[in-house]
């Protein structure tokens, strides 16, 4: 539905890109003191606007010559049945899902199996597989704690979709309120350490992937230091008088 929702706006910001000094509006004409330069400067930030909604909306590349005929097609009073329109779309970004979930399985598969032979990295029961890159003298953290970590996540592509380094701020959170990846892999690693986790997608984001970055079926590479571990306190609930 998302998907549906972007696209007709992509089409009601479209007809706006149409308008010039010469396009006629429900008023008539621009007013006489709207220039050009009002009508191409507001034309293009409108552009650029659905521009940015198209690149966040995962469609990959798209034709941009059909887009500006759907667009002109819905200025000039064209109908399309929404069902139809639903069916398309849909029918699109399932058949683009799948189709790189399939491509992302057999590049995790041999990301993994060539991360599995380099010296240092450790296979778990799960799948998952580490590499302590700086033990820590601290405390190791159990599931239930709260950790704070500086972290930076990585995709197939190496692209870089997530970075504590890049905001200059660690982050804290309880261990057990994230992927199955880091609340296994923290774990082996002790406060003050350094390790790197090359999470398989069953342990991280699975079939449906979470954003561009994070695509349906990809395994995930994160290079994680734990700071300090906060360790878990039961609350303390007071029995009431009676």
């Amino acid at each position: 539905m998302k998907k549906i929702l972007t696209i007709a706006v992509i089409c009601a910001l479209g007809a706006l890109t149409l308008t010039s000094c010469e396009t006629k509006t429900s008023e008539g004409k621009q007013p006489a003191s709207i220039t050009k330069t009002d009508v191409d400067s507001v034309s293009f930030m409108i552009g650029y606007s659905t521009g940015m909604q198209l690149k966040q909306s995962d469609f990959g590349p798209l034709n941009a010559n059909q887009i500006i005929k759907g667009i002109k097609a819905a200025t000039s009073g064209v109908e399309i049945d929404y069902m139809q329109f639903q069916q398309i779309v849909n029918g699109f970004m399932e058949k683009r899902s799948k189709a790189i979930g399939e491509e992302m399985t057999k590049r995790s598969e041999d990301m993994l199996a060539a991360k599995e032979k380099e010296s240092g990295v450790v296979k778990t029961e799960s799948g998952l597989l580490y590499k302590i890159v700086r033990e820590g003298e601290g405390v190791k953290p159990a599931a239930t704690d709260t950790v704070e970590v500086h972290y930076e996540g990585t995709n197939l592509d190496g692209k870089v979709f997530d970075s504590s380094y890049e905001r200059d701020q660690t982050v804290s959170f309880p261990l057990n309120g994230v992927i199955a990846g880091w609340t296994e892999g923290l774990q082996y690693v002790g406060e003050g350490g350094e390790i790197m986790l090359y999470i398989p997608a069953n342990l991280a984001y699975g079939e449906r992937g979470a954003s561009a970055d994070i695509r349906p079926n990809e395994a995930l590479t994160f290079k994680v230091e734990l700071k300090s571990v906060k360790p878990f306190v039961e609350p303390v609930v007071e029995e009431k008088k009676k």
